[in-house]
C-alpha cells in the first residue's frame, strides 16, 4: 500500500517533538549480509557511505546506492540485504514520542552538511549521556532532519515514487486515519463513499492492494502496539482506545498481525 508522505507536515511535527536518541553507530557489513523480516520501534536516520543495499519497507523493496540519506519511521515491517560487496552505515535511531510517521521509505541524496551533521551527531553521543550533550545531540538530529525532509522523496514501489492515488480512495484513507479508533468506524466509513460499493471495493484494492477492512486493522494494531511498549495503560483500555470493543477479540487480532502476544510485547520481549 502506498502512503502519501506530507514532508512538511511530517518535519514539523518532528521539530515540535521531544526526540529521545538511543544510538548512533556506524558499522561494515559484509557481502550478502541480511537482516530479517522485523518491525522496528524506533525510527531510523541512515548514511549508506559505501557499497549499495536492498532495504524493503511494508513489502516495497528500494535499491540504495553509495552516498543516499535514507528515513525509516519507526512501527513499519522491514528487512534488508547488503549486496555481494557489502555495505557501510552511519546511522542513527530515535523516538519521537506520539509522532507518527507513513510507513514508506523516505531518501535523498546526502549533502555535504548531512554528512558533518550525522558525524557531530556520532561524536556527541559517543562522549556520553549527559543532559547537556543529549541536548546537543538532539539539536544535531534535528538540524539534519529538517535537511533532509526539504529534499526528500517517499518510494512507492521498488525504483520509482508513489503514484498518486485515484481521488476518491486518497479520500478514503483519509478518513480511515481519522476515524479508525472508533468501534463502528467500518460502518461509518462506508456511509461517506459516494461511489457504489462493489465499484468502490474494487478500486480500493486495486489502488491499495489491500481491503478497506485490512487497512483499518493495521491502522488499530499500529496504534495498538506503540500503546503496549510506550504506557502502562491496561490492555482492556488500549482495546477499547482503538476500536476494538471486544478485549479477547483483540488479543486475537494482536497475536494475529504482530505474531506474539500482546503481553509478551509489554514484558520486554518487542522487535528492537
Amino acid at each position: 500500500m502506498a502512503e502519501k508522505v506530507d514532508r512538511m507536515e511530517v518535519l514539523e511535527a518532528l521539530l515540535r517533538a521531544p526526540l529521545r536518541i538511543t544510538k548512533v553507530s556506524r558499522q561494515a557489513f559484509g557481502g550478502r549480509w541480511q537482516v530479517a523480516d522485523e518491525v522496528i520501534v524506533t525510527h531510523r536516520f541512515i548514511l549508506l557511505e559505501a557499497g549499495t543495499l536492498d532495504y524493503t519497507v511494508e513489502g516495497r523493496r528500494v535499491r540504495l546506492r553509495a552516498g543516499e540519506l535514507f528515513f525509516v519511521p519507526a512501527w513499519c515491517r522491514r528487512e534488508w540485504a547488503a549486496t555481494a560487496k557489502g555495505c557501510r552505515l552511519l546511522w542513527c535511531e530515535f523516538s519521537s514520542g506520539a509522532v507518527t510517521v507513513p510507513p514508506v521509505l523516505c531518501r535523498r541524496k546526502a549533502g555535504t552538511e548531512e554528512r558533518r551533521s550525522l558525524e557531530r551527531l556520532l561524536k556527541l553521543f559517543g562522549e556520553g549521556e549527559t543532559r547537556e550533550r543529549m541536548l546537543g545531540c538532539e539539536g544535531e538530529l534535528k538540524a539534519g532532519l529538517a535537511r533532509f525532509w526539504c529534499a526528500a522523496r517517499a518510494e512507492g514501489s521498488e525504483g520509482g515514487e508513489a503514484r498518486a492515488r485515484h481521488p476518491e480512495v486518497a479520500r478514503a484513507v483519509a478518513w480511515l486515519e481519522r476515524h479508525y479508533a472508533e468501534p463502528d468506524a467500518l460502518e461509518g466509513f462506508y456511509r461517506t463513499v459516494e461511489l457504489s460499493p462493489n465499484h468502490f471495493r474494487l478500486l480500493f484494492r486495486r489502488e491499495t492492494g489491500e481491503t478497506v477492512q485490512a487497512v483499518l486493522a493495521r491502522l488499530r494494531l499500529r496504534r495498538a502496539r506503540y500503546l503496549v511498549q510506550e504506557t502502562a495503560m491496561p490492555m482492556k483500555r488500549i482495546a477499547a482506545e482503538t476500536g476494538f470493543a471486544d478485549p479477547l477479540y483483540f488479543s486475537g487480532q494482536y497475536r494475529k498481525f504482530w505474531g506474539r502476544a500482546a503481553t509478551e510485547d509489554r514484558t520486554g520481549g518487542g522487535v528492537a
